[in-house]
């Protein structure tokens, strides 16, 4: 009955925490949904485009997961720090690579042949997520700090905040309301940038003090350990593509779906409020 204790304490924080995540995406749709038929039309394949590019820089960062949990085993505490700013550093890594990737995501919504309104809302949330990406990796690297030893709460709590402030700004940047612009799909790819940035800073504030320092070392110990890294991108890499593969095959069927024309659609099955709603409010 212990052990059954301990499995729930530990992975009941990480359940919760994913489900924070799932809210996220789908009051984002929700919101969407009732702003604009294109808004949400685009914001589907986008969004799917986007996860699959995710996948793999976010697969390889949580692998230092292995490394915290083998190092604490050990007993080795101080090459925790060690792997915590190796995490940095291939965050900043794939947060470079991201912005790249954001200037030139055009073609590829070109080649889905999409409607070209569609097609232009796509690129820009496509955009402003892959500007804002790199916080959403190097949140994933310092969650491994506490996943790593077992220590899951900090990382619910941290994902319920974010929750918290991503909802609330979500419905306001999209929509225009409590003094901030109206910013259609634009907005829900910030409001969506906001709260990886705020999770990442909270994690930063939760990790680096004298007391970590003490134990792990997580100021001293940030020189660029390239065996650490290579060891990170050898097993990263691999276990990210196992999961990355799963992904393509629905990302090519909702871009699929973005073909059909809108004038195909059956007006009687949309809710009668599409019906006053302009096909673009950017």
């Amino acid at each position: 009955m212990r052990n059954y204790t301990a499995i729930i304490s530990v992975s009941l924080p990480l359940v919760l925490s994913m489900a924070a995540t799932t809210v996220m995406e789908f009051t984002d749709r929700v919101f969407l949904a009732n702003y604009s038929i294109d808004a949400i039309a685009a914001a589907m394949p986008a969004g799917i485009a986007w996860f699959l590019v995710l996948t793999l820089h976010t697969g390889v960062s949580t692998y230092l997961n292995v490394l915290i949990a083998q190092f604490a085993g050990a007993g080795s505490l101080l090459r925790i720090g060690h792997c915590v700013w190796q995490g940095i550093y291939f965050s900043a890594a794939a947060a470079l690579l991201l912005v790249g990737l954001s200037f030139v995501v055009d073609p590829l919504f070109q080649l889905a042949g999409h409607p070209a309104t569609v097609r232009h809302l796509e690129g820009a949330y496509f955009r402003i997520l892959c500007m804002g990406g790199g916080f959403n990796v190097l949140g994933g690297g310092l969650t491994c700090f506490f996943t790593g030893r077992g220590k899951t709460r900090p990382v619910m709590v941290i994902s319920l905040i974010g929750m918290a402030f991503n909802i609330p700004l979500d419905y306001a940047l999209a929509n225009g309301v409590w003094g901030l612009p109206e910013m259609g799909i634009r907005g829900a790819g910030l409001a969506t940038v906001c709260p990886w940035a705020l999770i990442a800073i909270l994690y930063v504030g939760l990790i680096f003090n004298p007391g970590n320092e003490r134990t792990y070392g997580v100021f001293s110990r940030r020189a660029v350990d390239l065996e650490l890294i290579w060891q990170i991108l050898k097993k990263g890499v691999p276990a990210a593509l196992q999961f990355t593969m799963d992904v393509p095959a629905f990302t090519v069927f909702i871009f699929l779906i973005g073909r059909l024309a809108r004038s195909s659609w059956p007006s009687a099955a949309l809710p009668s409020r599409y019906s006053r709603l302009p096909s673009c409010r950017q």
